[in-house]
């Protein structure tokens, strides 16, 4: 069953080493303590994880013996804010992508998640493991919904992602075969909601919340 999310209703798959599928129902936020950093599995472990059926999967390991897909979730608007720059002929009005839900289904116990991106060669902006393809965005959060700001300023006037530098966090990348590789936050994330975004449109992502409290656990 593909990933998806609707204002009717929303899906996520669990993805376990035996190849079962199982669905997580939309939970509160967890309050646990969380590893400081997730580690690297082995190639027999990442190898088995299943090809993507929408040409894209983001999943990472939990509990030593379940891969955890993110869900894939679509905007349901965009608008214009800071409307009175379109007067001013060198600025542009920002424009900010809205998303359903004020909160991601799955949690990650690690401030720094391992990631892995299972990518088919005709997912484009997902099959160049680079800053300039891949983004990790915060979203702000507000009554039922989360926002992430696309283009601002002179960003309207190029293909480059306009995420302002309190939004994007800062990606490592590691090549695992022609179809996988890994990404990781080179610096740990403060609670809140984040997506994982392919390309500079920001029109899809993957979501996920950081949700820990307490002391890290290495």
């Amino acid at each position: 069953m593909p990933n998806c999310v609707s204002t009717v209703h929303r899906c996520t798959g669990v993805l376990l080493l035996v190849g079962l599928v199982s669905l997580v129902p939309p939970l509160p936020a967890q309050n646990t303590s969380c590893k400081m950093q997730s580690d690297q599995v082995s190639a027999a472990a990442w190898g088995q994880i299943p090809p993507p059926s929408g040409g894209i999967t983001v999943a990472f390991f939990d509990d030593a013996t379940v891969w955890v897909g993110l869900n894939h979730v679509y905007a349901n608007s965009q608008m214009l804010t800071h409307r009175w720059r379109s007067f001013v002929p060198w600025m542009s009005s920002d424009i900010v992508s809205v998303f359903p839900f004020s909160r991601a289904i799955q949690s990650p116990a690690s401030r720094m998640p391992l990631f892995y991106v299972g990518h088919t060669a005709a997912a484009l902006d997902a099959s160049q493991p680079d800053a300039q393809s891949v983004h990790l965005v915060r979203a702000a959060t507000k009554h039922n919904t989360r926002a992430v700001q696309i283009t601002s300023g002179w960003s309207a006037f190029s293909f480059h992602p306009g995420f302002t530098a309190r939004e994007e966090i800062p990606l490592r990348f590691q090549v695992l075969s022609g179809a996988v590789y890994t990404i990781q936050p080179e610096r740990s994330l403060d609670d809140g909601e984040y997506l994982v975004v392919f390309g500079p449109s920001a029109l899809s992502g993957f979501e996920f919340q950081i949700a820990c409290s307490g002391t890290h656990r290495d």
